[in-house]
């Protein structure tokens, strides 16, 4: 006769009693990850869960944008009230409906997350907005009306700078009545590229000299508080590049600069010229000690992939996503302006620990509707100018041309698994 074993009632377990310190290890974890998300939804699911990290960070003002500050995630589209978003480090997609946006005009994104938005009524005063936390931050300022490349938010006290589509940089703070203007050197030498590293604002232009945000000379033992008035834009790295020509022509016989934040440091990675040959391709990357103001070469970027466009740039963790070559620098073109067909991107990639080179090029489809390589998407990303709603009705009133509905930041991107270089994914809710 076969023998029964003793059923044993499985004893249930109550997950919300778990000891301080673990729940507080997992608030540090998904704090340490940027899944701000996650860590909300984490001390909302139990009362003893909330009470181990209610004092995460001490004394954190809640109603600060720039508390739990995200810095990893991307924007990669945006239609309406729904955002999509991807962790560069963690491979993480997020999809999130936040009925605010209907109420505002959407400026354009930090390269971190947080979202700048302009008033619906005049005069379409700037606000800074956490997606995670909902949190924000007012304005006196109206928001810039121009092709917006890139948007940076530093603290102390809190300040937004706008990289506009013909270069200019423009900032304010809460107590600005208007954004400061930067327009670059006076032989028409214009900031290409913008980023925020370590709560300041770095950039450069088209000869490879880095410029930093930072707080004009005062007089001798004189401490000026930093804010709009008083930021000024020193130079950190002189031109690496000293011919006058500052012209298309000659950055396709020179290279191009761009700035990009990668695990913690602040690379300035130079396009190698077109015409150069596989074995003599030079030294594509550097790293910027900001202390020293030094460029220091940099030899392997590890499992880093770099994509590098006219318009922003961007460092992901490879091994992350399926179809991206780790250690190479994606070198993105061309350009997609207000009013411009869309026409799929080609990218030139290069591998930084040694020579090797590889064309990449995408068939035609229409920007709506059509489903994209994932690789195709975070290409389009970092060359398109956003022109916000408000942008387009004032260029109506002016009488400008009709304006262009083949830009990809402002459309819910699509994606799907058509090859190997493709990634599909389920967003979260």
């Amino acid at each position: 006769m076969p023998s029964t074993l003793p059923t044993q009632k499985r004893a249930s377990r109550d997950w919300t009693s778990l000891p301080f310190d673990i729940n507080d290890r997992v608030g540090e974890h998904l704090l340490a990850a940027d899944d701000i998300d996650y860590y909300m939804a984490f001390r909302a699911a139990s009362h003893n869960w909330r009470s181990a990290t209610k004092d995460y960070p001490e004394k954190a003002d809640y109603s600060d944008p720039t508390c739990f500050q995200p810095s990893k995630w991307a924007l990669l589209g945006q239609r309406d009230d729904l955002i999509t978003l991807v962790n560069v480090d963690t491979g993480r997609f997020l999809r999130k409906s936040i009925p605010l946006l209907r109420k505002y005009f959407f400026i354009g994104a930090t390269g971190g997350g947080l979202l700048l938005l302009g008033e619906a009524t005049d005069p379409h005063r700037a606000l800074v907005l956490n997606p995670f936390t909902g949190s924000i931050a007012h304005f006196k300022a109206p928001v810039p009306v121009v092709g917006v490349r890139a948007i940076a938010v530093t603290k102390a006290p809190l300040m937004v700078f706008v990289s506009s589509d013909n270069g200019d940089i423009m900032w304010a703070d809460q107590n600005s009545e208007r954004f400061k203007r930067y327009w670059g050197s006076d032989d028409g030498n214009r900031p290409t590229c913008m980023t925020s590293f370590a709560g300041l604002v770095y950039a450069t232009d088209q000869q490879g000299a880095v410029i930093a945000s930072a707080v004009s000379d005062a007089a001798a033992g004189e401490q000026r508080p930093r804010s709009a008035l008083t930021i000024s834009w020193d130079t950190i790295i002189p031109c690496l590049d000293t011919s006058l020509d500052t012209s298309y022509l000659a950055w396709l016989r020179t290279g191009k600069y761009n700035l990009v934040e990668s695990r913690g440091d602040l690379l300035l990675v130079t396009r190698p010229p077109y015409f150069a040959s596989t074995n003599q391709i030079p030294v594509v990357v550097h790293r910027i000690d900001t202390e020293r103001k030094m460029l220091e070469p940099v030899s392997s970027i590890g499992s880093r992939a770099i994509f590098v466009g006219p318009v922003r740039c961007l460092s992901i963790d490879a091994d992350k996503f399926r179809g991206i070559k780790g250690g190479c620098v994606y070198f993105v073109e061309s350009l997609l302006v207000r009013g411009v067909d869309y026409k799929p991107p080609t990218m030139t990639v290069f591998h930084v620990a040694y020579p090797w080179r590889h064309f990449i090029s995408f068939g035609w489809c229409p920007p709506e509707g059509c489903f994209r390589p994932f690789i195709q998407v975070l290409a389009d990303y970092c060359r398109s100018v956003h022109y916000s709603e408000l942008f387009e009705m004032e260029a109506r009133e002016w009488g400008l041309d009709d304006p262009s509905s083949s830009d990809s930041e402002s459309d819910e991107s699509s994606y799907s698994e058509t090859d190997d270089e493709a990634l599909s994914f389920e967003p979260d809710e």
